[in-house]
């Protein structure tokens, strides 16, 4: 057969566009055969879950399909995420951190009229030029206002779930407008069904409508739990003792019924044949709300501290060398887009934030290529650089003076996280050189800080406007 390259060379008189085009033909076959070796990817993102709301973390927790996952895969004990949804979401699926993006401030508000910056090239869309198919279900929460910031526009071929940041698990409804969609169009078959269990069942049947496909795909799966309101069928209580705390056991219950789910796209994966060439990767996307989801770690969602941003998580694959074990090494939810490129066949990895972790996943005599990541990174007024900066073992941070112990304001904090990973004590005095050091790396980086993408709220965007529904379409795009 004649190659393409030869055939350019004889052929000089053939009209450029039949070139362009045996081109085009040559990069989609290369793409197709390398696509039908390409593992399956199932991302699966739980919503404000704690370090403590795991059974790997706290035996109180029923949770035995992720524990099952983590007994027979690669427990994840130095994987950090972003300290808010938002941001981590935007981290996720650009591999930049979201201090580049103008995202480093708080979530999305309904009536927000932005959305994650249309100028980057997010992870489905990469997955779908190596020849993936793109599913998203569940919470989106990266701008809706414009048809352009939504899923199905930023390279996934399908999306179910809802395009806010929260709802209620059983009605879908968010103040006074309606929240789930199909596509594009509103799913109202779905009131009085709770989410999580929606999620399944559409995970399971994209997994089914996949067997037998030489094409791999790529699963966010976005579940809603265990995000406020704390809602959960009574079904799931009957696992905790009724003289506990009640929202702390109907939030537990809300982690098993996550739990369920997770089994349950598990059990498809294998019931189709297409779990033995499946990577499973499971995170939270910060910590819990209240302090006693994190223990023992300090501090909640929304800060800086190990409670607000070091993720519950694992990696579960057939593909995995030495399991059952746990990896130690550094992650950041930055990585994963660099990872997942890297298992679909790209030769070339973009130059962002992540790394590749594939070979120190799935080779246990690997070391993570990974040595430091910033928490977080602003420039506030009169409060001037906030975040916070990991070097090796290390941690800065630079905090709020508000957010501060009273009576111990002291700016900034140093921490050894292998040996004090609760962070209780301040190493500034006794390391003042490794404090300076870390806080001249956290200057330089300012130099990259994007100011934070967050206008004002605009009124047009109110479901009265849209019949009751939450609809994109009230705000220009940049």
């Amino acid at each position: 057969m004649i190659t393409t390259m030869r055939f350019v060379a004889t052929c000089s008189a053939v009209a450029p566009a039949l070139l362009a085009l045996l081109w085009l033909s040559a990069v989609r076959a290369s793409a197709s055969a390398a696509a039908a070796s390409a593992p399956n990817i199932v991302f699966i993102l739980a919503d404000d879950l704690g370090w403590g709301d795991v059974s790997w973390h706290n035996d109180q927790v029923v949770s035995p399909n992720m524990q099952q996952l983590v007994d027979t895969g690669v427990q994840l004990e130095q994987s950090y995420v972003q300290p808010l949804c938002t941001p981590s979401r935007s981290a996720f699926l650009t591999g930049l951190y979201p201090y580049r993006l103008g995202r480093q401030g708080p979530p999305l508000a309904d009536l927000t009229p932005t959305g994650l910056s249309l100028d980057h090239t997010l992870l489905p869309e990469r997955l779908s030029q190596l020849g993936y198919a793109t599913h998203m279900i569940g919470k989106w929460h990266l701008g809706f206002c414009n048809w352009a910031y939504t899923p199905i526009a930023r390279g996934f071929d399908t999306q179910y779930g809802y395009l806010l940041g929260s709802e209620s698990h059983f009605n879908h409804t968010v103040g006074n407008g309606y929240d789930f969609r199909d596509q594009m169009e509103p799913e109202f078959t779905a009131n009085g069904t709770y989410g999580t269990h929606l999620f399944a069942d559409r995970a399971v049947r994209i997994i089914e409508e996949h067997q037998g496909s030489d094409q791999p795909f790529f699963l966010y799966l976005a579940l809603q739990n265990v995000h406020l309101p704390l809602e959960v069928p009574d079904e799931y209580l009957v696992h905790y003792p009724e003289d506990l705390d009640e929202n702390r056991r109907v939030l537990l219950g809300m982690v098993t019924a996550l739990d369920e789910a997770v089994g349950r796209v598990v059990q498809a994966l294998k019931d189709t044949g297409l779990y033995d060439n499946s990577v499973i990767v499971f995170s939270s996307d910060n910590g819990g709300v209240g302090k006693e989801s994190n223990l023992p770690l300090r501090g909640a969602k929304g800060s800086v501290w190990e409670g607000g941003t070091r993720a519950a998580g694992f990696v579960h694959s057939p593909l995995l060398q030495g399991t059952p074990r746990v990896h130690s090494g550094l992650m950041h939810i930055t990585d994963w887009y660099n990872t997942f490129l890297a298992l679909a066949g790209e030769s070339v990895l973009p130059d962002n934030d992540g790394f590749n972790q594939w070979d120190s996943l799935v080779n246990p005599s690997v070391a993570s290529p990974r040595t430091s990541f910033f928490y977080n990174l602003d420039y506030e007024g009169e409060e001037g650089m906030l975040g916070a900066l990991r070097l090796q073992d290390h941690k800065l941070v630079i905090t709020k003076r508000r957010d501060l112990v009273p009576g111990k304001e002291t700016e900034p904090w140093l921490f050894n996280l292998i040996e004090d990973p609760n962070e209780t004590i301040n190493l500034v005095e006794v390391e003042p050189g490794l404090a300076m050091a870390m806080q001249v790396l956290m200057l330089e980086e300012l130099q990259n800080v994007v100011p934070k993408d967050q206008p004002e709220a605009d009124p047009a965007g109110d479901p009265s406007n849209w019949g009751g529904v939450w609809t994109p379409g009230w705000c220009d795009v940049p």
